[in-house]
């Protein structure tokens, strides 16, 4: 089998490698597994794909989630992310007006920060349908014919307009939309301290979110023993199953990143089997005396 090449993170003092998020790779226990340019070889000792869900808050330029993610979250990792939406579910009032409406009539909700998407760059404010009018034209009732989708829901009382720019004052109560937005985003940047993580995204959040929740599914593959070195994110590591069936000696694949590494694993390996032989070879011969 070929050896596979992916870009991992570790942290001093751990058996825990994680893979950047948009990478799996066949991680049988017992395979020989080289981390970043150290000259030392590990072993897998079992895998998983993990999913991290967190709360965050936006400050505008970068999400902020409490704890030290060093290592297990790093740039190009992808997440998604979602936040609370908003709709109209209610009209608790109607003010007055000097404009003659008509049955049916389409009133636009102003006001408020809506949320867009990529198909809907200006998002959908609410939408108002006239569905009673008193004698002088006047709004007596209405109902909500498009909820409308907002970050940030206007306050009341907020204005309506009519196609011929008359507005209305209105009361709605807004409640958590019924369906949600998803957001794709690569992280750029990480950095943390003791006690929380700050994460720079490709590109903005929309405006008006400051808080919401995203999650990072990738893989996490445990070694067989602490990794002893300095601490590397995102590093070019390589996990090879070609080892001989018997003493299980790494071997060398065509394609190796450092097969100087692979070599003096083989060496040692047999290096110690030959000590092993040694010592026996030894009691035996003095066993014969």
């Amino acid at each position: 089998m070929k050896p596979e090449t992916f870009e991992a993170s570790i942290e001093k003092g751990s058996n825990k490698l994680y893979l950047t998020s948009n990478r799996t790779v066949a991680a049988r226990n017992g395979a020989f597994i080289k981390l970043g340019i150290n000259d030392i070889f590990y072993k897998v000792e079992s895998a998983q794909i993990i999913n991290i869900k967190k709360r965050f808050t936006y400050t505008g330029s970068s999400l902020v989630i409490k704890g030290n993610y060093n290592y297990k979250l790093a740039k190009n990792d992808n997440c998604s992310i979602t936040f609370d939406e908003y709709e109209a579910v209610e009209i608790s009032d109607i003010g007055p007006s000097s404009t003659r409406y008509k049955l049916g009539e389409r009133i636009y909700v102003q006001k408020g920060i809506t949320s867009s998407s990529s198909g809907n760059l200006t998002g959908e404010h609410t939408e108002l349908g006239v569905t009673k009018i008193g004698e002088e034209g006047q709004i007596l009732d209405a109902k909500i014919t498009k909820p409308g989708v907002y970050i940030s829901p206007p306050q009341n009382p907020t204005e309506a307009m009519n196609e011929d720019g008359k507005t209305i004052e209105i009361d709605l109560e807004f409640d958590l939309a019924s369906q949600i937005s998803i957001l794709e985003r690569d992280f750029t940047h990480v950095n943390t301290n003791e006690s929380e993580t700050h994460i720079k995204t490709s590109y903005p959040l929309p405006k008006g979110i400051q808080k919401g929740e995203f999650v990072v599914s990738k893989q996490v593959i445990s070694l067989d023993k602490e990794y002893a070195n300095e601490s590397f994110e995102n590093e070019i590591c390589q996990i090879t199953f070609d080892y001989s069936p018997i003493n299980k000696i790494p071997l060398l694949p065509s394609n190796s990143i450092d097969p100087q590494t692979t070599y003096n694993e083989g060496i040692a390996i047999i290096e110690k089997k030959l000590l092993e032989l040694d010592k026996r070879i030894t009691r035996m011969e003095n066993m014969n005396y």
